[in-house]
């Protein structure tokens, strides 16, 4: 008989116990998490499994893991343990620790870890802000100057948008390159087809502009629209709301900033996607989660980690100083006004976007996609037969 090594990591028991509120160390394996989880299936059941290797502290078998991204915590598993070992907030706990293990940097696991990290990562990256826009802008416009002569659009493309944009790409995209290489490429026993990379490139997509698990976490008979009736679907048009609201408004901001600032250049497009949808979500779907968070009334929303609340909060100030933004250049306000809004703005936007898009709550918007579709490879690479077999 081969003898097999498990190596467990007591510090992974505490840390998880730190970013997360599960009684997961009271859970005796009745199996009901998994028994009344509607995403969960009789080939990739979860988290009963999650409970075990937690608790056992297996590092290397929890990095590896793609279902805690899988799992959008519909809070049926905890709503039914006997022992009241919250399974849904250790799927939580989880991917608080899987943002971690992707990032080689370090940072996530810090700001996890210690919320006063947190404060201090945004208020060191505010500070480079305005140095920066000190440097180029001074503290006070000159007296008679246009917004677009006290603000210029080009520098703040050249100098705040476009090197914010390549350090946002670059980190994610080798985040999830490590995602790939500890969730993919280390299970040996899969070889997925070249092709497949391709042709299951459709659940990727799908699956970020459509948020749509989070629907099926409802597994009930009812029709669609009898669900959307009853409010079963709230949280996932809420998220999706919200999702949507955000990149529509980081991709014009980012890539149409002049466009942007002008009011001539097709208006109505103008008025309709940014001034009310985009706006709207982001203001709307905040307050609600917050709500949620404070009324505690569903499973999801019974636990707030601090980078939940410094998200949403981070989120919410965004949106409103974007509006008000808005507002002063439209209705044409004195050009000083407008110049220390502008600043006032980047100096939450900014912080929020290079801390949490990638190292912190933000990232799960790029996970759990990707998550999907690695599982979706994985699955259909064993379905063709591209299994290892050891004797």
């Amino acid at each position: 008989m081969e003898n097999i090594i498990i190596k467990t990591d007591n510090s992974l028991v505490s840390y998880i116990k730190n970013v997360g509120e599960s009684n997961f160390k009271k859970c005796f394996q009745c199996g009901t998490c998994s028994a009344v989880c509607p995403l969960s299936t009789e080939d990739n059941p979860f988290p009963r499994k999650e409970m075990i290797w937690a608790g056992w502290g297996l590092k290397e078998k929890l990095t590896s893991d793609l279902d805690p991204w899988l799992c959008y915590y519909c809070g049926e598993c905890s709503k039914n343990c006997p022992r009241n070992a919250e399974p849904g907030e250790l799927m939580m706990s989880l991917r608080r620790f899987l943002v971690g293990a992707y990032d080689w940097t370090g940072i996530s696991r810090l700001l996890y870890g210690s919320k006063y990290a947190e404060y201090i990562a945004l208020f060191i990256v505010a500070l480079i802000v305005f140095i920066e826009w000190a440097i180029l802008f001074g503290l006070s416009p000159a007296a008679g100057l246009t917004i677009n002569q006290a603000v210029s659009p080009d520098k703040v493309d050249y100098f705040f948008d476009w090197p914010m944009t390549v350090f946002l790409g670059a980190m994610l995209t080798s985040f999830i390159y490590n995602m790939y290489r500890k969730t993919v490429l280390s299970d040996s026993s899969v070889k997925i087809p070249f092709k497949l990379y391709f042709t299951e490139g459709w659940s990727l997509m799908f699956n970020f502009f459509t948020q749509y698990r989070y629907a099926k976490c409802d597994d009930g008979e009812e029709s669609f629209f009898k669900k959307l009736a009853d409010g079963k679907y709230n949280f996932w048009l809420t998220h999706l709301f919200l999702m949507i609201s955000y990149v529509a408004l980081f991709i014009g901001i980012v890539f149409f900033l002049n466009w942007f600032q002008e009011e001539n250049s097709f208006p109505f497009l103008h008025i309709i996607l940014f001034d009310y949808f985009a706006s709207i979500g982001l203001i709307f779907g905040t307050v609600y989660f917050v709500i949620k968070r404070f009324t505690k009334k569903i499973e999801r929303s019974k636990f707030s980690h601090h980078t939940d609340w410094m998200f949403i909060i981070l989120l919410f100030l965004t949106a409103l100083t974007g509006i008000i933004l808005r507002a002063v250049i439209v209705y044409k306000f004195p050009t000083a006004l407008i110049f220390y809004v502008y600043l006032v703005h980047l100096l939450i936007l900014l912080p929020m976007l290079v801390i949490e898009v990638p190292f912190s709550k933000w990232s799960h918007l790029a996970y759990r996609p990707v998550a999907v579709y690695f599982a979706n490879l994985k699955e259909k690479a064993k379905n063709l037969g591209n299994v290892e077999t050891t004797d």
